[in-house]
């Protein structure tokens, strides 16, 4: 199975007031060139494919274009989550529609998928952001778990209910975070091809100063071994320069912004 990995898109995102979209259509035709070319078989966007919650009609319209073009008119399976710079229920809304093309969408941790047809694809929902899909062409099974950037309230939304006490939820970040990422987890067999994607910043990785507020405090930031090994693969956005993670030997990665920002 080939995957192809990117994020942190931020489509509509202004230079000293200056737009980038042309730049980022002229990348994205490339990008949608590379998909072609390797001839993959899924594309994993791990998040941040806007600069801000509320995206201009042309940023939207690039990003649906795109997504369109990179699903190969359903061929090819695309896999998309929301970061810190997405508004998880818009990204969300046009998931009926993409789902005839072979589009999996995950705005929020909580978000959870039917099961059926994507594209041609026939799609195992197995929880809240796992799924399971057969390639046919290559007779792999593959199992997606995948995080959309685990804020606060999201991680406490997916993780309690009212009935949890307040020393429970009071956990600190890293073990809310690992707990939720060993759920997920728990549906990778020996057998499947096992991917998690997620939008968190990493202890070590190396920035290029571009992505605001990333220094959120050293609560935030996850230790590589949070990552369970089970996971074969694991496709990272959040951090703009692309990077092996350290300490991963290269199973733990961000693929870096289209464009230097």
């Amino acid at each position: 199975m080939k995957l192809l990995h990117t994020a942190d898109w931020h489509l509509g995102k202004l230079l000293e007031g200056c737009s980038r979209l042309e730049e980022q259509r002229i990348v994205l035709a490339q990008f949608c060139e590379m998909a072609c070319t390797h001839d993959v078989d899924a594309i994993c966007i791990a998040g941040d494919v806007f600069d801000n919650s509320h995206p201009s009609a042309a940023a939207e319209e690039l990003f649906y274009s795109t997504i369109k073009v990179l699903s190969d008119e359903g061929r090819r399976l695309v896999i998309v989550i929301a970061g810190n710079h997405d508004q998880a229920l818009r990204l969300e809304a046009i998931a009926p529609l993409a789902r005839e093309h072979g589009i999996v969408i995950f705005g929020t941790p909580k978000s959870e998928i039917l099961s059926g047809k994507y594209g041609p694809f026939d799609v195992e929902a197995l929880d809240a952001g796992v799924f399971s899909v057969n390639f046919k062409r290559s007779g792999e099974t593959g199992v997606f778990a995948c995080v959309p950037y685990p804020g606060e309230k999201s991680l406490n939304e997916v993780l309690y209910n009212e009935a949890d006490d307040e020393e429970k939820k009071a956990e600190d970040y890293t073990k809310r975070v690992a707990r939720l990422l060993e759920s997920r987890a728990s549906y990778f067999r020996p057998d499947t091809v096992n991917v998690m994607i997620s939008h968190v910043y990493t202890m070590n990785s190396t920035q290029d100063g571009s992505e605001r507020g990333i220094m959120l405090g050293s609560s935030y930031m996850l230790p590589t071994d949070i990552f369970p090994e089970s996971a074969q693969y694991v496709a990272l956005g959040h951090v703009h320069r692309p990077q092996r993670v350290p300490g991963s030997h290269g199973r733990i990665r961000y693929s870096g912004s289209i464009l230097p920002y």
